[in-house]
């Protein structure tokens, strides 16, 4: 009889744990992992060739998110104690935004208005610190003159001209000016020149050389102009050997490959000489 009655409980006891339902909770939303973020701060470092280097700083901090404000403006992920880089390619006014997160995703913003200037300005003719004489060859003739259209991106006083040739001596195909500056200038991973330019008509050849090479062979390119009778700003990309390197000067050729006869044709301006290193 106890052996029957043994087993009956048994069979009851597995019964009663077979409907019984385990209860879980899952919902952890009242747990705080981590204390909030104070002392925010952060340096920015920028070189002349606008790269930008962030030290973001906080107390109770687990990462920050660092946006240097250039579209796409996409963050740059920091883990405390590190920094973050970027490169600026366009010259500009912006802001800084640093964003620290503690474990539990609270967050504390800090922003910074920063201005970026990546390139160099060589030669102008309105500042005595980047006017220098110009020496012709070939049949050009240089002069510092007043700007003949003050509108649009150029609104200096003065330029300077080139004028190829006269109507009873045309000038060499490669006719131009050269422009040494007082202290040599040189370029690191971008090789990028431009200079603002005024010429007679859509199409007109303008060829950059650099001058005076610390090591190596002199480089040049050219870009054509894509309008007539008004500013306009041309590119030169100049080959990469030119990175690490420096100059102490410039040519610059006004419708290369073709001899002027002193006209209105042949009539060439230009200002602003910038490079961005």
């Amino acid at each position: 009889m106890n052996t029957i009655q043994k087993i009956c409980s048994y069979f009851l006891l597995l019964v009663v744990m077979a409907s019984c339902k385990k209860q879980t909770n899952d919902n952890i939303d009242f747990v705080k992992t981590g204390k909030a973020v104070t002392d925010l701060a952060f340096t920015v470092a920028l070189t002349p060739a606008g790269a930008a280097t962030v030290t973001p700083t906080a107390n109770g901090v687990s990462r920050f998110n660092v946006y240097f404000g250039q579209a796409p403006n996409a963050p740059v992920a920091v883990s405390p104690g590190k920094t973050g880089t970027y490169s600026y390619t366009v010259d500009g006014s912006y802001t800084i935004r640093v964003v620290a997160y503690n474990l539990s995703g609270d967050s504390l913003v800090l922003t910074r208005p920063v201005t970026v200037t990546t390139s160099q300005l060589l030669v102008d003719f309105d500042t005595p610190a980047n006017t220098y004489p110009g020496g012709s060859f070939g049949g050009a003739a240089f002069a510092r003159v007043a700007n003949p259209s003050a509108t649009g991106i150029n609104t200096s006083a003065n330029v300077g001209r080139i004028i190829k040739g006269t109507p009873g001596s045309p000038s060499e195909t490669w006719a131009g000016v050269t422009i040494n500056t007082s202290s040599p200038f040189g370029f690191s991973t971008r090789g990028i020149v431009r200079m603002k330019v005024y010429a007679p008509r859509v199409g007109a050849v303008y060829l950059f050389k650099l001058e005076n090479p610390s090591t190596g062979t002199t480089v040049e390119t050219q870009a054509v102009t894509t309008v007539a009778n008004a500013w306009q700003e041309l590119t030169f990309t100049m080959d990469p050997s030119v990175n690490g390197r420096t100059f102490g000067g410039m040519s610059v050729f006004f419708e290369f490959g073709l001899a002027g006869n002193g006209s209105a044709n042949f009539t060439g301006y230009f200002d602003d000489i910038r490079i961005f290193p």
